[in-house]
């Protein structure tokens, strides 16, 4: 990788002979055949870069959004996203507070705390902002055992985001705002002060060249790349993509290719929910009813604490046999909890991914294992459920936890294997939205928003992504818009 010190001095080497710097690159082949100009130029068309192109249109900039994708195509993850936005119960000091302590507590102390405290002081006034240009949201949820309220984008499950996605969109072209579709950033140009102003793009016709007072960075994290995924976490390129075909780590590398720093690259942090495999697509995924099921994998025994959460499920998923486990549950689990009835009418749906058998010796056979070993695993389940845990059991089940019949009617999801639809690891920013060098220098000119960045680590935080890019994608264009004026 060329460092970012050498583009400078090659930059200001070549401007002074009257020459622009190609880029050291294999891919360029040619020079662009014309330049399009704008103040701000936003990469990707998701929710963090639909919120950037908006705000910064509103700020009163020349504002061009591009993305490789078909305009039909165009999104992002965010597509395909639940619509859940993760903030703090109200505005209060000690709201914000429990908020920034749940999610150090799911990071595991990792992650940007830093920018924790960014998101709980923007959140609630961003979602103000989404709803003064139109933007509906239903009521306030709880979501158990944090104290953080969550709001879910009208109108509903799979429905809401690309309603909102659309919205937004929508009234940044009634505003003035410009777009290209089918256009992909090759490279950011840097000039000989070391600011990134602007980018060579390729299009069906050709390289265009934009030039920009300023760069946002919004295409999304990696989650498509394979090479990258595996690289990430060994078996990585084995998960299964539920994401955006498009979400292939642009941004990260055009960010890297001038000096840009990165963080949470070691790791698939956000590995999702096991979804019933069918070829390269899921047909159906049991959310809902995973925390009160157990978990059996090839030998079966269970391999995790199934009232974690996915996420834990899912990353505990990939490290057994062949990547693919069953979620069992018995009759009076499915009569008494109604979360579980939801899963099982989803793969109703689906015409697959459910089995249903008469104990533990049919369940055994219908799932590939020995019916002996999942007798054992079971019995000794029940023998440690007391008080709805399970904590003598191996692995402890600290939650939800009640005794499954083995001799009655037994159901189970399966096949399961990992999926992912987003990650954690992206490029490092400061709380002005500035992408940094390793050593936290910020990058003049260049700014990141969304997936694209890294925010935080381990675990999933639900609607947490979407939050992080609403905020950060405005604060982006705020800076943005500030740093072109200047």
């Amino acid at each position: 990788m060329i460092s970012r010190r050498k583009v400078i001095k090659l930059s200001g080497a070549m401007a002074a002979m009257g020459l622009s710097l190609n880029p050291a690159y294999a891919w360029l082949t040619g020079q662009p055949e014309k330049t399009i100009s704008c103040d701000v130029l936003v990469i990707g068309s998701g929710i963090a870069g639909t919120v950037a192109a908006l705000q910064a249109q509103e700020d009163g900039a020349n504002v061009l959004m591009i993305d490789k994708a078909a305009k039909n195509q165009r999104g992002g993850n965010s597509k395909v996203c639940l619509g859940s936005f993760l903030m703090p119960e109200n505005n209060s000091e000690e709201a914000k507070k429990a908020f920034i302590e749940d999610v150090k507590k799911k990071s595991l102390g990792g992650g940007r705390s830093d920018l924790y405290e960014v998101l709980a002081d923007n959140i609630l006034d961003s979602i103000k902002w989404a709803e003064s240009n139109g933007a509906g949201f239903e009521p306030w949820l709880q979501q158990a055992p944090w104290r953080v309220g969550v709001r879910i984008a009208s109108p509903g499950q799979y429905k809401g985001m690309p309603t909102l996605l659309k919205t937004l969109f929508d009234k940044y072209i009634e505003k003035g705002g410009k777009v290209l579709f089918k256009t992909k950033a090759k490279q950011l140009l840097v000039n000989g002060k070391g600011a990134v102003d602007g980018a060579v793009c390729q299009t069906k016709d050709g390289l265009v060249k934009i030039s920009a007072k300023a760069v946002i960075l919004a295409t999304g994290g990696y989650s498509a790349n394979r090479e990258m995924l595996e690289a990430a976490h060994p078996g990585g390129a084995n998960i299964l993509i539920r994401g955006n075909k498009f979400i292939t780590g642009d941004g990260i590398r055009l960010a890297q290719e001038i000096g840009a720093g990165t963080r949470g690259m070691a790791g698939v942090e956000s590995l999702h929910l096991p979804v019933v495999y069918d070829g390269p697509n899921g047909r159906g995924s049991p959310t809902r009813a995973l925390p009160y099921c157990l978990g059996i994998n090839a030998e079966g025994k269970r391999f995790v604490d199934e009232s974690l959460g996915y996420a834990s499920f899912g990353k505990a998923t990939l490290q057994q046999t062949r990547q693919t486990v069953a979620l069992i549950f018995d009759e009076a689990m499915l009569q008494k909890e109604k979360r579980i009835g939801m899963s099982v009418e989803l793969f109703k749906r689906a015409k697959g991914g459910l089995i249903e058998a008469n104990g533990y010796e049919q369940l055994a056979k219908e799932i590939g294992v020995q019916p002996a070993a999942l007798k054992s695993t079971l019995e000794a389940y029940n023998a440690s459920v007391k008080d709805g845990k399970a904590l003598g059991a191996e692995p402890p089940k600290t939650n939800l936890a009640e005794k499954i019949n083995l001799n009655g009617k037994l159901f189970a999801f399966y096949p399961l294997t990992p999926s992912i639809t987003m990650v954690y690891g992206g490029l490092t920013v400061n709380k002005n939205a500035q992408v940094t060098e390793p050593d936290g220098t910020p990058i003049k000119g260049l700014y990141a928003a969304g997936e694209t960045i890294n925010l935080y680590y381990h675990d999933y935080h639900g609607g947490g992504i979407l939050s992080q890019s609403l905020v950060f994608g405005r604060i982006a264009a705020n800076q943005a818009v500030k740093y072109a004026k200047e």
